[in-house]
């Protein structure tokens, strides 16, 4: 790339970073910011409202607090297959307050409604996790070659979270309690049964022993005290959630030759867009450091089986499932957590709150 070209996009980038309220220090090269939060939204604000575009044909999908009887909110996870329900799940997406991107690898996404009033109450979407996690792999104890052979079995939670005015009644705890049913692990079964991964071409074995998930903004709320869930550690603070406005990509895939991008994208696993935007940095002359942001996010696991991490370990060959049904862990979540706080859940109710972290 030459000189004029490299200097001109740097620029650019540093001038939207800038706009964020990120900064960099020219001499280190690392980023500055100072209220996550405030920048997380701004982003969001940018990814997330573009799909308010459907509000008017899906908003009555969405309850009135009149609507809502505590007691009787009985869940059904939907997947998402036709065009609807892709539509329906991004209009969810746009109450999020933290930046929602779509991805690559694979992919399970479920609406979750209300069978009592047939309402939307929440979304549940599953990934491929992250290559690498720091957090994760010395936790269960994984070599670089087990964590390659055994990954195929874990899902991130990378959406997760119930939908105004669910989210104001701890609607969020009872879907994040929905991601240890049984619906879930039918669903993992019947999609990827039979099927060979990307990368290696090979077929494995369709068994889903652990989901895992993140917190936006260091620990979560949701998963505090919530059975199945167990609280992990820190992540050690790389992402590039900060480089995710649409203009800034934008320039990035000008950047990265064509050939390398869907190389990237299509061989590489579920964080390509991490790997994607370091190179172009780095061809730009930017530091490593850019993507360091000191942004330490909560890591989570929800274990399916028993013996997870043994089958993870490979030193089991089959996994021993503790699934349960969405009737059970309903039940659990009304005695444990809604009918204990019913008065106060039926005030906040009615009071008006829509960005969601999770």
């Amino acid at each position: 790339m030459e000189e004029r070209l490299q200097k001109e996009y740097k620029e650019k980038i540093v001038a939207m970073l800038n706009l964020h309220d990120i900064q960099i220090d020219p001499e280190s090269g690392k980023i500055y910011a100072s209220d996550k939060r405030k920048i997380q939204l701004k982003i969001a604000e940018q990814n997330n409202k573009r799909y308010k575009i459907f509000e008017r044909k899906y908003k009555k999908c969405l309850a009135t607090p009149k609507e809502i009887v505590i007691e009787r909110i009985k869940p059904k996870l939907i997947e998402v297959t036709s065009k609807e329900d892709m539509e329906l799940w991004k209009y969810a997406t746009s109450f999020w307050s933290v930046p929602v991107t779509k991805g690559c690898g694979r992919r399970l996404r479920f609406l979750i409604f209300d069978e009592n009033n047939n309402k939307l109450m929440g979304i549940l979407g599953l990934r491929d996790p992250l290559i690498g996690l720091k957090v994760r792999d010395e936790y269960i104890g994984w070599d670089r070659e087990t964590r390659l052979e055994k990954l195929y079995h874990v899902m991130t939670a990378y959406v997760l979270g119930a939908v105004p005015p669910y989210n104001r009644i701890l609607g969020g705890k009872l879907v994040a309690l929905l991601c240890k049913s049984d619906v879930i692990l039918k669903a993992f079964k019947k999609r990827y049964t039979g099927r060979k991964t990307v990368i290696r071409g090979v077929e494995k074995p369709s068994e889903l022993v652990l989901i895992d998930t993140m917190g936006a903004f260091g620990k979560s709320t949701i998963y505090n005290r919530l059975k199945g869930w167990k609280f992990v550690g820190y992540t050690t603070g790389q992402t590039h959630l900060h480089l995710t406005v649409p203009e800034l990509w934008e320039i990035i895939k000008e950047i990265v030759p064509e050939k390398e991008f869907k190389t990237y994208r299509f061989g590489e696993g579920s964080n390509w867009k991490l790997r994607v935007t370091r190179k172009a940095l780095q061809l730009l002359g930017f530091s490593k450091d850019i993507l360091t942001t000191g942004w330490q996010r909560g890591y989570y696991i929800c274990p399916l089986a028993s013996n997870w991490c043994e089958y993870l370990l490979g030193e089991v060959e089959h996994p021993e499932y503790t699934v349960e049904t969405v009737e059970e862990l309903t039940q659990y979540w009304l005695k444990r957590w809604a009918l204990p706080r019913k008065e106060r859940l039926i005030e906040k109710l009615f009071e008006q709150s829509e960005n969601i972290d999770s």
